[in-house]
């Protein structure tokens, strides 16, 4: 059985909770820090007041490191980046903490002038598929998924100037009517299956599920049959997958 859910609806992942992320870990990282720039770590806290929607929905948080921050062209080396925000054209909201100043210029330049864009690797994923209220959960996740994910050492000070953050909510959850009845890019996707038994006396049947979130198909490339045999592997099914069990 699989299910979706579309991040999009009467709560949306908004910027403004992404830099609520960066500013509730700036300050788990380094309680002392003000409005004030500080200097030696190169890293701005805003400090806002800001307070997430007083509603219920499952989340989750995404912590991303920059491999190789990009370099301005040459025609570009003297425009200084600024501290802001970015958001992609999409219903999944990423923020980072600095903006490259070359996403705003010309599209005409040579491509000798451009800049590639920079490589990103996972540096903490955790949520819930439990409604939570947000008000309290979008903290509560922004610090758990960067100190306390187990297939992570946790992020540091230092590091926050190469991270971007992703806030996931999931809402309007709605049953497949097969496998490949959801979209790339819009709709996340759970998958709950078993395998097993056969009528075979003294076998128990083996119980799988697994969830990918609306970004991943699309960050990957992967259609629709590619994300779902991805996502067969990450819940653990080693067996042949057949027409049987994608039906």
């Amino acid at each position: 059985m699989a299910m979706v859910a579309k991040e999009e609806g009467d709560i949306a992942a908004t910027a403004q909770m992404c830099t609520h992320c960066f500013d509730v870990l700036l300050q788990k990282l380094h309680p002392s820090t003000t409005e004030e720039s500080n200097a030696d770590d190169n890293i701005t806290s805003t400090s806002s007041q800001y307070n997430p929607p007083n509603v219920k929905c499952p989340l989750f948080v995404t912590w991303e490191k920059c491999q190789s921050p990009p370099r301005p062209p040459p025609l570009l080396s003297k425009v200084s980046s600024s501290s802001g925000i970015t958001t992609p054209a999409s219903s999944s909201i990423i923020t980072d903490d600095e903006t490259s100043t070359h996403n705003n210029h010309d599209n005409t330049n040579n491509n000798t002038n451009s800049t590639p864009a920079p490589l990103y690797e996972l540096r903490g994923c955790i949520g819930t598929l439990a409604p939570r209220q947000l008000q309290h959960a979008l903290s509560e996740f922004a610090i758990t998924s960067a100190l306390h994910d187990q297939r992570f050492d946790p992020i540091s000070l230092h590091e926050l100037p190469l991270l971007r953050v992703g806030v996931s909510l999931l809402v309007k959850y709605e049953e497949c009517q097969n496998c490949l009845d959801w979209i790339v890019g819009l709709h996340g996707i759970i998958i709950k299956f078993s395998s097993g038994s056969n009528g075979m006396r003294g076998m128990e049947p083996q119980y799988y599920s697994a969830t990918f979130l609306p970004e991943v198909a699309k960050e990957q490339s992967w259609n629709q049959k590619e994300t779902i045999l991805s996502l067969i592997r990450k819940a653990g099914y080693r067996g042949n997958i057949t027409n049987g069990l994608l039906s």
